[in-house]
């Protein structure tokens, strides 16, 4: 019995390791605002407002994006994205613990590669009004233009964001948990 608790606990801190937390050093209070930055379609002239938010949930805060998306104007998009700088390239996805108003929501990344602020690699996702845990794989991830490469790695990642876009719907998404895997 011991040596099966011994290896189950080897296997649990080895998954661990092989994991990165993207929201431990910038989901606090003190780094919340220089950490993240949110951004809407009317930085190209749309109609989207919203906004970001720390929320307060007992032992663990999580992240709030909140608005309405219109897509008048040609706009349809609300997001609040982070800068990174990954070393490791042996990720395979992103794993998210969300909840939100049930709609479709996107994760963004854009690589050291994409210049312009229109290119990006996007993964879909759903969410419910309860929390659940969602893996979305990097090669599920779809890119924006047909000149960009068609696969990325970690090490590539410069900024990874969370999206509400391409339709007209009050957003709110929440995220209390967020790592590469």
């Amino acid at each position: 019995m011991k040596i099966i608790i011994v290896i189950l606990s080897f296997f649990i801190f080895i998954k661990n390791i092989n994991a990165m937390n993207l929201l431990e050093k910038k989901k606090n209070s003190e780094n919340f605002q220089k950490e993240w930055e949110f951004i809407s379609d009317q930085v190209m002239g749309g109609l989207s407002s919203g906004k970001i938010d720390l929320i307060d949930f007992g032992e663990a805060n999580f992240i709030r994006l909140s608005g309405n998306v219109s897509t008048e104007n040609n706009g349809g998009f609300i997001q609040y994205r982070s800068d990174y700088n990954f070393e490791e390239n042996g990720f395979r996805g992103i794993k998210i613990k969300a909840k939100g108003i049930p709609s479709e929501y996107y994760i963004h990344i854009r690589t050291n590669f994409l210049f312009l602020p229109w290119q990006y690699y996007s993964g879909k996702f759903s969410v419910t009004e309860n929390w659940k845990y969602i893996e979305i794989l990097f090669d599920d991830f779809s890119k924006s233009n047909f000149y960009q490469p068609s696969e990325f790695d970690s090490s590539q990642i410069k900024s990874i964001g969370f999206v509400a876009f391409g339709k007209d719907f009050d957003a709110q998404l929440d995220i209390i948990e967020a790592e590469l895997f």
